[in-house]
């Protein structure tokens, strides 16, 4: 006997099949154009198919590909490559970024920000590379590779060996990191050095530079006056102190340790004598009492360094390797004198005689206690005031 089927069934199918039907259709529409509610990079691509869309976001691009590279030193090294030198595109993996979204993603706002894929000529980037300077490092032939320079501070080697470039895979990891949109790699950590082995000279050069920089860094001395450092004697002092021989070539004792040079060390002295020593004679700068400042040519009154003293005490402070500080020594050196007057000596109490006016003024710490008239040797008996 058949059954009639039922109505009601058929009533709920029909949208059911509707609504799956019209799901597939928008799934069909969408794998070649873009869902309801996507914006990409702030421009609404909403029913775009992809290509429309890569093109849209092209057209409103404002992009630079760059890339800084730092070397094995440190050094930052910019790459900013010719636009005509690559492609930008917005095409590749469209599909995938916006499916990510799902089933919902079809009925919701989407906000996509997208980065354009970099592609490099191959013969452009050859070329383009070969220029910059970071891959311009071989030497001139005929140079040292390695070699030891004089500098301010001291001395200091070049190592050509230590630390090679390779240059073919440095290329590669900056040709990739700009094409993957990177802004910043460090050749050092992508293992783009390796060394190459010293030849018995090049050796050589090494053990000279050690023992120069033992030599130089053996001690460090502040040399002060009143607890104020004025001085310093470090590796940039010392460097002028190898003893050499009468060729110019340094001299060195048992086990190739450089000597030091005392007589040099004694120059060195006599020059800092020649700036802080005021006596014998020395002129030194006064501000009188109406504070214009005049040179006193004072005679045997000031201060004299003891020259002798701070040659012996570098040298012992070398020769023992002794580092710290050392207060010069002065001879006729006023008790009174202030903590920052390194010149004339005469400290912050004194009495400054005007015999052109025939005055005389008295300071006690730096203030004037006593302001009178004086008067002075008679010029006519021969008793004239010293100047």
């Amino acid at each position: 006997m058949n059954k009639k089927f039922p109505k009601w069934i058929l009533v709920l199918a029909i949208p059911c099949v509707l609504l799956v039907a019209g799901y597939f259709a928008l799934m069909l529409y969408y794998r070649v154009n873009i869902p309801y509610g996507t914006w990409i990079n702030d421009i609404y691509c909403t029913g775009m198919t992809y290509d429309e869309a890569a093109e849209a976001l092209l057209a409103d691009l404002d992009y630079v590909v760059e890339l800084d590279v730092k070397d094995d030193e440190g050094n930052i090294h910019h790459f900013e490559p010719d636009a005509d030198m690559y492609t930008l595109s917005f095409r590749e993996g469209l599909e995938e970024i916006v499916a990510n979204y799902g089933i919902n993603g079809l009925f919701s706002e989407k906000y996509i920000y997208l980065e354009p894929s970099v592609q490099i000529t191959e013969s452009e980037w050859e070329a383009y590379i070969s220029k910059q300077p970071l891959f311009q490092t071989d030497l001139p032939e005929g140079s040292a590779r390695v070699y030891i320079v004089e500098t301010d501070e001291g001395f200091e080697l070049v190592d050509f060996c230590a630390s090679v470039l390779d240059e073919e895979k440095a290329s590669k990891v900056i040709l990739e990191a700009l094409e993957a949109g990177e802004t910043f790699v460090s050749l050092d950590l992508m293992e783009c050095y390796y060394s190459i082995p010293h030849t018995e000279e090049e050796k050589s050069t090494i053990s000279t530079y050690e023992a120069l920089q033992s030599f130089c860094s053996k001690i460090t001395l502040d040399l002060t006056i009143q607890g104020e450092t004025a001085y310093v004697i470090d590796a940039s002092v010392i460097k002028d102190w190898i003893l050499a021989d009468k060729n110019g070539k340094y001299v060195t004792g048992k086990g190739g340790i450089f000597l030091l040079d005392e007589a040099k060390v004694k120059e060195y002295a006599q020059s800092i004598s020649e700036e802080v020593t005021t006596y014998f004679g020395k002129p030194w700068q006064f501000v009188n009492h109406n504070g214009d400042t005049i040179e006193v040519e004072a005679g045997n009154y000031g201060r004299a360094l003891k020259t002798y003293a701070l040659s012996n005490k570098i040298i012992s402070a070398y020769n023992t390797g002794t580092s710290g500080e050392y207060e010069l020594e002065f001879s006729f050196y006023p008790a009174s004198a202030a903590d920052n007057d390194y010149g004339a000596g005469y400290g912050d109490s004194y009495v400054e005689v005007d015999l052109e006016e025939q005055h005389v003024y008295l300071y006690l710490d730096g203030e004037l206690a006593l302001d009178s008239p004086c008067v002075t040797g008679d010029v006519r008996r021969n008793r004239e005031t010293p100047k």
